[in-house]
């Protein structure tokens, strides 16, 4: 029996194909990883790149018949991206919001002081009808504030001073943390009990007796409405001073009118502009370049002006 030809040869050895190759992993998924990182940690712009390279990099992953790897950081870089771009909008939007905001805050503000300050020229009007003149501007008693408020709707307080004493006198100042948020100035930071709502006044002591005044004087005669010869509305009654120039609500001190510095320790409570209250009980806000002739003229009652 005759053996085949190929009897005798040599079986042929297996081909060694050596091990199997692990999958790479996908440099867009990881690019996006790493940019999405970027995104969460301050670097808001690489957001948008990194979601584009983490979707290119799943795509791929999927395409390669698990030749790639990475899905897992192609989807950790989308979501970190999504949240690094959601991050700068948000980022972009507040920015963009804040500076209204704070224009919004700022004309209530003032819009408050306005209405605080109307309050007080018109029970300062009442108490001028009621007495046949303004509060006096003694020293040695209780400020202007503390006469008119029975006409801000504050009787109770006002039984509780005792008015032959001075404002530091043991009754008078455990009185002085009872202030009526009326003389709270929203616009700006003071201690407690202080306000910066003021009358101007003319210290008739400083030199010789000026022939024109401020609203109020020092003089100890009480002024009239008929004093008041350049016009209610031309006249003011109460200005906004500076925090620096805040003073005890109960004390009788109030802003000094200067004639050689008609406006000393205003308009930095509303920056640039002042405001102040006119004796006909209209308020304004004056800018600070209006200059300090015209101003000068606001604030005295008699220099026809």
């Amino acid at each position: 029996m005759s053996q085949g030809s190929n009897f005798n040869k040599p079986m042929a050895k297996p081909v060694n194909s050596g091990p199997a190759k692990a999958p790479g992993t996908s440099g867009k998924a990881i690019a996006s990883l790493v940019l999405g990182l970027l995104s969460i940690v301050g670097m808001c712009l690489t957001g948008i790149p990194g979601l584009i390279l983490g979707i290119m990099g799943l795509n791929d992953v999927g395409k390669s018949a698990g030749r790639l790897g990475g899905k897992g950081l192609a989807i950790a870089g989308i979501v970190l991206s999504t949240i690094g771009i959601f991050w700068t909008v948000g980022l972009v939007l507040i920015g963009m919001l804040l500076p209204a905001v704070q224009q919004v805050r700022t004309a209530a503000r003032t819009v408050t002081s306005q209405n605080n300050v109307r309050q007080q020229v018109l029970a300062m009007l009442n108490y001028e009808s009621s007495n046949r003149n303004f509060p006096l501007q003694d020293n040695n008693g209780l400020s202007w504030r503390v006469h008119i408020l029975p006409y801000i709707g504050e009787n109770d307080l006002f039984d509780q001073f005792n008015l032959a004493e001075p404002w530091d006198s043991p009754n008078n100042i455990a009185l002085l943390p009872l202030m009526p948020l009326v003389y709270d100035c929203p616009s700006v930071s003071v201690q407690p009990g202080f306000t910066v709502y003021q009358v101007p006044y003319t210290d008739v002591n400083s030199g010789s007796n000026p022939e024109v005044k401020a609203l109020f004087d020092n003089s100890g005669v009480a002024v009239k409405r008929g004093d008041i010869i350049d016009g209610s509305s031309n006249t003011i009654a109460i200005v906004e001073v500076d925090a620096a120039a805040a003073v005890e609500w109960t004390k009788p001190a109030d802003w000094e009118y200067d004639p050689n510095d008609p406006m000393h320790d205003l308009g930095n409570v509303q920056p640039g502009r002042i405001v102040v209250g006119m004796i006909d009980g209209a308020t304004q806000t004056i800018n600070t370049n209006v200059g300090p002739a015209q101003f000068e003229a606001m604030t005295t009652r008699n220099g026809n002006d």
